[in-house]
């Protein structure tokens, strides 16, 4: 026979409360992913989105206050998910590669994950305009990737040299606002170039920002 408890808590049909918990607040995290980054985060509304995830309205409040707290939770999802594809390729990355070459293979996952337009879109659309307490996640969070972005590049290129006219945080700002306008433009072309050629055009950006800077050491 199935277990089954009363509203105290526990077991129901097999599944402990910790693990219900966790099976709806991803219900929730799913529903928010496809919600907002289709119909849009200000036409989302907690009834929506409940029905969306398929469980009762006032499951939602167990997780999240209010739906901008649930964008936010999905935005850094979303951006662990860009964050790991680059991660993951670091091990398998040739030494002896150039710069360009480099830059590729880090690319490559990252613009493929673009691919995904709910994530897309959530990630360079629905975070914009929300509230100044989004809108300081999303700087900081842009400016963290290009900061590891440029790390990585340098495991290989090697450091860049301390210079009066060259900060190295504006550095990854650039890097990161080309790289984030492109990804943007990339998905409301509706992914009109090729995975290839937008992955081959950065990385060549990548490596005439950097390269020149490797001489002045």
């Amino acid at each position: 026979m199935s277990a089954v408890t009363d509203t105290s808590g526990r077991a129901y049909g097999g599944e402990s409360a910790a693990d219900r918990d966790d099976r709806r607040r991803k219900q929730l995290m799913d529903a928010g992913l496809r919600v907002f980054g289709s119909t849009g985060y200000r036409a989302a509304t907690v009834r929506g989105l409940c029905r969306e995830a398929k469980i009762a309205d006032r499951h939602f409040y167990q997780y999240f206050d209010k739906t901008e707290d649930l964008l936010l939770a999905v935005y850094s999802e979303c951006i662990a998910q860009l964050t790991n594809s680059v991660a993951e390729v670091m091990a398998e990355l040739d030494p002896d590669s150039g710069l360009k070459a480099v830059a590729e293979q880090l690319l490559e996952p990252f613009f493929r994950a673009v691919e995904d337009p709910h994530l897309a879109r959530v990630v360079w659309l629905e975070v914009l305009g929300v509230s100044q307490r989004v809108e300081q996640t999303y700087l900081e969070v842009m400016q963290q990737f290009g900061t590891l972005l440029l790390g990585y590049l340098r495991t290989f290129a090697g450091d860049v040299p301390s210079s009066p006219d060259l900060d190295v945080d504006l550095l990854a700002t650039a890097a990161i606002g080309a790289i984030s306008h492109t990804a943007m433009t990339w998905y409301q072309s509706g992914y009109a170039a090729e995975r290839r050629m937008v992955v081959a055009t950065i990385a060549t950006m990548l490596a005439n920002i950097v390269e020149p800077l490797q001489s002045r050491s």
